[in-house]
């Protein structure tokens, strides 16, 4: 009994993680970085001076790994962990960005070494090549996301990308490229457009405001014809690896329902007459607006068609300043605040977060409208 007491004495007096082994060593177990290690020793001194040294070890070896990784290395495990976290197409534009202008000039560089300059003069090189500044300024971005985690993961103790500045933008793209069409363009491209296989795209753009990837995944069961309501569900997007497929709209506001108007619905009719059989065979999950192959669209093919109809038009002697597919979206919020719309319903519409995002874009177009609104109040002097 005395002897039970004393040995459970000891047992006690063992510090925690340390075990008595059958052959009289102590032992004492621990995890690093998901690894187990042991020591074994004949006293408690002895034993946690071995773990002591253990763990200098290991340091060591980790330190000489993180110091030998390059950002090739680094970025293949940075997008692991990203799939996880993030939609499948910011992995595509990721992986774009890295494999056309990063991985060439900096893929080799450990990590441990790379320095400020060598991505300021990869920003000052791809300026110097012909690529925008907003391209610029998006690699030093990317760059420096994947830095920053290489920070927190205690492989570099700083971002050499964290202070960059961003190439100062002369001109923006909403001038050209995203901006609204005036009332005579709109007339003019749409005339022009009626025999375009795709006119029907462009007109549902136009008269519902739907970003193109949210009509290229609408599907004839997205249309409630006895609410008049279109719902917006999903968006066309792409996989990792580039293969197209359908996923969430781009924000928790972006699944919202848009009225079906009188206009809108003549639109489905079109095109439900161009689909004909087509339209007929499981037509709830079949998408309304499919390519001439059949096929969900892509918007390289929109915006091609659209090149086709200026060049049309400048042959006839008409020139209208070249503007993207997102210029329908746009146009249709002009039209819809020059007509009387309010911004709080065109935040709803449009799928916008915030009534703020709404007037950042489009706020330009109140000016327009500030006479009209002025002459319509009567007061009396």
């Amino acid at each position: 009994m005395q002897a039970r007491k004393k040995r459970g004495v000891n047992m006690a007096r063992l510090p925690q993680g340390v075990r008595k082994r059958k052959d009289g060593l102590l032992e004492k177990r621990f995890t690093v970085s998901g690894h187990r290690y042991s020591v074994y020793a004949p006293t408690v001194k002895s034993l946690s001076e071995k773990e002591i040294e253990l763990r200098e070890q290991i340091k060591l070896t980790q330190y000489k790994t993180n110091a030998n990784i390059t950002l090739d290395q680094y970025f293949t495990e940075w997008m692991e962990r990203k799939k996880t976290t993030t939609k499948s197409n910011s992995l595509l534009t990721y992986r774009r960005i890295y494999n056309n202008h990063i991985s060439e000039r900096l893929g080799k560089c450990k990590l441990s070494k790379l320095e400020r300059r060598q991505i300021i003069k990869l920003q000052s090189d791809l300026l110097d090549q012909g690529k925008a500044p907003s391209t610029c300024n998006y690699v030093v971005t990317v760059l420096c996301a994947i830095l920053n985690d290489a920070v927190k993961d205690e492989i570099i103790l700083r971002n050499p990308a964290q202070s960059i500045k961003a190439i100062k933008q002369t001109e923006k793209a909403t001038d050209t490229t995203h901006r609204a069409l005036t009332i005579e363009e709109q007339k003019l491209f749409m005339a022009e457009s009626k025999e375009s296989y795709y006119y029907t795209v462009f007109a549902f753009a136009l008269c519902t405001g739907a970003r193109l990837g949210e009509i290229f995944a609408l599907t004839w069961g997205d249309i409630d014809y006895k609410n008049d309501v279109i719902s917006i569900n999903k968006t066309a997007t792409f996989d990792a690896d580039g293969k197209q497929t359908t996923g969430t709209p781009k924000s928790e506001s972006g699944n919202r329902q848009i009225p079906l108007t009188p206009i809108a619905r003549q639109v489905l009719e079109m095109q439900k007459e161009k689909m004909g059989n087509i339209y007929q065979i499981n037509h709830n999950e079949c998408v309304i607006f499919p390519s001439v192959f059949g096929k969900m669209l892509r918007n390289c093919v929109i915006n091609g068609e659209i090149k086709s109809v200026l060049k049309r038009l400048d042959a006839k002697g008409i020139h209208i300043e070249p503007f993207t597919a997102h210029a329908f979206r746009d146009t249709f919020a002009t039209r819809y605040i020059e007509q009387g719309g309010t911004m709080q319903t065109l935040k709803t519409i449009l799928g916008h977060s915030s009534i703020s995002m709404t007037m950042d874009v489009y706020a330009h177009v109140l000016p327009n409208t500030k006479a009209e609104e002025m002459n319509k109040i009567q007061i009396a002097i």
